[in-house]
C-alpha cells in the first residue's frame, strides 16, 4: 500500500448533509470484499476527541459515489467546519506501540484565508491532524 494524499474542498451539501469524497480514494480504504462500506473511527489527539465515521459506497451503478455516512455531521459540528475548507486525507506508515508497522490514515483541516496567492486562495493548517484508526 502506497501512501498518497488526497484534497477535499467542501460544499454546502458536505458540510449540511454528508460529504461526497472523490472516487479515487476508495483504492486507498480497505473496505471488505463483499460489504460496501467500512467502519472507522477519527481521532484528533490534540482534542482527545473520537468520532465514528462510516465510508460507504453504493452496492449497485457504474459510480461507486463514496461518502462518509454515520457520524459526519457530528464531526463538522465538533470541528466548526465550513464551506470552503479543505480536508486533506492521507496515509502513512507508523510504528505502533509494540514496535509493529501499520498503516495510519489522516484527515488534515485547513481554513480558507481571506489571504490569496497569485490568485489562489490560501489554507491555514487547523490545530493538528485527525487520525482514522478501523
Amino acid at each position: 500500500m502506497s501512501n498518497f494524499q488526497i484534497p477535499k474542498i467542501l460544499t454546502q451539501s458536505d458540510i449540511t448533509r454528508k460529504i461526497f469524497l472523490p472516487t479515487r480514494i476508495l483504492k486507498h480504504f480497505p473496505i471488505p470484499q463483499g460489504t460496501h462500506f467500512v467502519d472507522l473511527w477519527v481521532i484528533d489527539p490534540t482534542e482527545q476527541m473520537w468520532w465514528p465515521l462510516r465510508l460507504y459506497t453504493r452496492p449497485t451503478g457504474k459510480r461507486a459515489c463514496p461518502v462518509f455516512t454515520v457520524g459526519w455531521r457530528y464531526f463538522v459540528r465538533d470541528k466548526g467546519l465550513k464551506v470552503d475548507d479543505k480536508l486533506i486525507f492521507s496515509r502513512h506508515r507508523v510504528r505502533a506501540t509494540d514496535g509493529e508497522l501499520q498503516m495510519q490514515y489522516t484527515i488534515q483541516v485547513a481554513r480558507k484565508s481571506e489571504v490569496s496567492y497569485q490568485g489562489e486562495p490560501v489554507y491555514l493548517d487547523d490545530d493538528g491532524q485527525l487520525s482514522l484508526i478501523f
